[in-house]
């Protein structure tokens, strides 16, 4: 026996040593009891919801270009969104645009428990030449894109460019309500899994930012097509994806709207990852100045890109003349590559900055496949290290601390989101889950696939089979993450007597009922999407601010891509943004949402805002009590409460 030992000591200590790493950096599984207890302030009242009727079936795969027939089923895995946003121009985020691959509808329905105002509808593209049959709805974004004070929706696909939906004068909300626009003149074939607003020239108009997936012209969903369709060439450097796009706002009337294709900003290895979700938010204003000035205010991207390198990109860019620098994190010993932001070889789902720390500086998460005994990756919970001058270095001064925060491991993560349900301050963190719903297993043959030769995986024969009823994590649930006073993060979902064994895509979060608290719309594939509202009743309180600028051809528009800062009284700094879709499938209310926990319902804070007008960054300081609020940016400064009295105060 002992030489039995000695001969395989090397063998025996690595495993050891790798085992004793594993249980480190798993999560602490809270009991049932402590889960319920940490869980106890939340409650979430779930509705079903229903997509508009399309005329087409319902179907629960979809048809495929032919060299993609034997892996339908996972083609097949996207497609569901899912948004929240004023659409009816009541002053409340009452509004869903919900994209629905089971008939490819996007319907624009009242959130539930918002009354009747109007019947649910679908929203059809032009056919421009393309057949219907061919194409699907991958996302809804609200937009106020000509700037004429009504909220538009730029949805798109795969199969075609996308369209934007302008509300036009029309009384009613329904679909004679909207008129379809190209966002380009030629017919295109694009496949489209993320587009964002950001203004990122620094106009002071929100510009337009596409995420592709598959090659551009690729024919993925045309059964008829001979022209094959390429996979990824590598599971973790695949770089031959689809061309991500730039379009800079240009001007508009109010029937039309002007974009102007900026793409050539984007440098190859800027542009051809598999991009599945894409994020916006001023990173490095603290270390900007003298002449570099000029770059205040201006939002870094952030690409996440599936099978390969995720790409954060540094914004130079000056009105009219886009610009950007690719950074990346710092490796240093005893940190993975694979755990190093811009140098990572994982599968990039979602994407979502926000608070963490309590510095004012943002954290980013990143959503990955992080499925135990599956494939075992890890989600990332960047975080900023203070070193404000590393960008002028050209490095992104970000550290994963997933493991730390014990977010690492999920499951078959998507979109991704930092929401403070409990309005405590320290905001929660909601991840979808999920792939293929099935029966049979099929976990051994893409283990095989993921350790195969990657010179094979562009080629869709080399796969092997995944088709109608195979399982792939379709069997998992959404997390929840809720901060524990040691500050990691525990995952509470099972305790909130909400369902499981679900495959979810998209989430957005929006103050729908003008209460102060975060309710929740989370878009699934496959199957009936849900709506959470949030009636905590032993929360703290909250600001909201519904922040705005004038438009560019009348009334008002969401002031994209502005900031709040507030500082709470035990020193801790609470930021939030006016968000133009960060994430993968799902878009938030674009407003400001500040958890002060429990003070006062009387309590006055100084609220920092921080916005980009054509002239120039613009800042300014106002003293705002809990509670939602109406703020119109500019000369002629305006505010109004919005009904204080409705904030669910602790």
């Amino acid at each position: 026996m002992t030489s039995l030992l000695l001969r395989h000591a090397a063998k025996i200590v690595t495993v050891s040593i790798a085992v004793a790493l594993y249980l480190a950096a798993s999560p602490r599984q809270l009991t049932a009891e402590a889960s319920a207890e940490l869980a106890a302030p939340l409650r979430l009242l779930p509705t079903y919801l229903q997509p508009a009727d399309t005329g087409r079936p319902y179907r629960t795969i979809r048809d495929v270009n032919p060299s993609l027939r034997r892996i339908d089923a996972w083609i097949s895995s996207v497609g569901s969104g899912i948004a929240l946003a004023d659409i009816q121009g009541r002053g409340l985020p009452d509004d869903i645009c919900l994209v629905d691959p089971r008939n490819d509808s996007v319907t624009v329905m009242p959130a539930p428990q918002t009354g009747d105002r109007f019947v649910p509808f679908a929203l059809e593209p032009p056919d421009r030449g393309f057949d219907i049959r061919t194409i699907a709805p991958m996302g809804c974004l609200p937009a106020d894109a000509n700037e004429d004070g009504r909220m538009d929706l730029i949805v798109y696909y795969w199969g075609r460019t996308p369209v934007i939906f302008l509300r036009n004068e029309r009384p009613d909300l329904d679909a004679g309500g909207f008129t379809p626009v190209e966002l380009i003149d030629a017919p295109e074939i694009w496949n489209t899994n993320a587009a964002i607003l950001a203004d990122v020239d620094g106009d002071g108009h929100p510009d337009l930012v596409v995420g592709n997936y598959f090659r551009d012209g690729d024919r993925v969903l045309d059964p008829r097509s001979d022209k094959p369709v390429a996979m990824q060439h590598s599971m973790s450097r695949a770089e031959n994806g689809g061309r991500n796009r730039l379009f800079l706002w240009q001007g508009a009337t109010s029937t039309s709207v002007a974009f102007r294709d900026a793409s050539a900003a984007f440098t190859d290895e800027m542009a051809d990852g598999w991009t599945l979700a894409l994020a916006a938010r001023d990173l490095d204003d603290a270390s900007l100045s003298g002449d570099m000035q000029k770059f205040r205010s201006l939002p870094e991207i952030y690409v996440a890109n599936d099978f390969g390198n995720d790409r954060l990109l540094l914004n130079r860019s000056t009105p009219g003349e886009p610009h950007f620098e690719l950074v990346k994190g710092t490796r240093t010993l005893g940190v993975p590559r694979s755990k190093v932001l811009g140098q990572d070889s994982f599968k990039g789902m979602g994407a979502d900055f926000g608070d963490l720390v309590g510095d004012g500086r943002s954290a980013l998460a990143v959503s990955n496949i992080a499925s135990p005994y599956a494939l075992l990756e890890s989600n990332f919970l960047f975080v900023n290290n203070g070193d404000d001058t590393a960008w002028l270095r050209g490095v992104a001064p970000y550290v994963d601390r997933s493991t730390e925060y014990g977010t690492w491991i999920s499951g078959w993560g998507w979109d991704i989101k930092f929401a403070d349900l409990l309005n405590s301050g320290r905001p929660a963190i909601l991840q979808a889950i999920g792939f293929i719903k099935g029966t049979t297993n099929r976990w051994p043959v893409l283990q095989e696939l993921a350790m195969g030769n990657d010179e094979l995986l562009q080629y869709p024969a080399a796969w092997p089979c995944f088709s109608q009823g195979d399982e792939l994590s379709g069997r998992d649930h959404d997390r929840l993450f809720l901060p524990m006073g040691d500050g990691r993060y525990a995952d509470v979902w099972k305790s909130l007597g909400l369902d499981s064994e679900t495959v979810s895509r998209g989430i957005a979060t929006g103050d729908v009922y003008g209460d102060g608290r975060l309710s929740v719309a989370i878009a699934r594939q496959w199957s009936p999407s849900v709506f959470l509202r949030n009636v905590s009743t032993d929360v703290g309180q909250s600001i909201v601010v519904d922040l705005r600028v004038a438009g560019a051809v009348g009334g008002t528009r969401p002031a994209i891509g502005a900031e709040a800062r507030v500082v709470l009284p035990d020193g801790r700094i609470v930021t939030s943004v006016v968000d133009g879709g960060s994430g993968h499938a799902g878009k938030r209310a674009p407003e400001i949402h500040i958890g002060l926990g429990k003070v006062a319902s009387d309590a006055r804070f100084d609220v920092q805002f921080r916005w980009r007008a054509p002239a120039g960054q613009q800042t300014m300081t106002m003293k705002l009590t809990p509670g939602r609020h109406r703020l119109v940016l500019g000369d002629a400064l305006a505010a109004a409460p919005q009904d204080n009295s409705r904030n669910g105060g602790g």
